[in-house]
């Protein structure tokens, strides 16, 4: 099998800014910060390793989209927004965290005028360490009388959502006997729920009986 051929820099900066995963995570880092950054702050920000974050440091000053100032650990780098690329670059990174604005914007309103409790994101998704075919784990709780009909109708809702913004919406719905029972054996996936779930609507997950005892005795 041929070898793949090396691009030209110059003709295709992007491939060399954008086509490794240090020099990705390095600069959205950056952008996102839209200031001075540490070296160990870039680590804990985009959670590489501090041997990725400083090749990525290296790669991206050579290209000239990053600039530091300072010597030793006293240095600071930014992303530079004079680069002829730059406004392309973040225009890119802020259309990215539009798109999962608008997914979560999205789930939210599907779900709207539904009699639910507790509305939220769970999973790979909520913690951040999904893959390019995870689903969207989406959580609610309601009445045992209700929840059918909440989650179909919040799936059926979430169809042109989905296929317009890209996405694979999971829906699992939960009745208060359910929650009390899984918060009774300390089951696994519902102490992962806890810790990660990201709130949509109604209060947290662990606090949606406690809620719907003082609202109806």
């Amino acid at each position: 099998m041929a070898r793949s051929e090396r691009e030209s820099a110059i003709r295709r900066p992007l491939t060399a800014t954008l086509g490794v995963d240090s020099n990705l995570r390095v600069l959205r880092t950056l952008v996102e910060h839209g200031g001075l950054l540490a070296a160990s702050e870039i680590v804990r920000r985009s959670r590489l390793s501090r041997e990725s974050v400083r090749l990525g440091l290296v790669a991206l000053e050579t290209l000239g989209i990053v600039v530091a100032s300072g010597s030793g650990h006293s240095r600071l780098y930014r992303f530079d927004d004079s680069h002829y690329l730059a406004p392309t670059l973040a225009a890119l990174f802020k259309a990215e965290s539009n798109r999962f604005t608008a997914i979560l914007d999205a789930v939210r309103q599907s779900a709207a005028q539904r009699p639910v409790f507790s509305l939220f994101v769970y999973g790979s998704a909520a913690r951040g360490d999904d893959g390019p075919d995870s689903d969207l784990d989406i959580g609610l709780i309601a009445r045992a009388d209700d929840l059918a009909e909440a989650v179909e109708g919040l799936r059926q809702a979430l169809r042109d959502p989905a296929e317009r913004l890209v996405f694979l919406p999971n829906v699992v719905g939960l009745d208060f006997d359910d929650v009390r029972r899984l918060a009774r054996d300390k089951d696994p996936w519902w102490e992962n729920i806890k810790q990660d779930a990201i709130v949509l609507a109604g209060s947290r997950p662990e606090d949606a009986v406690s809620l719907q005892e003082a609202l109806h005795g």
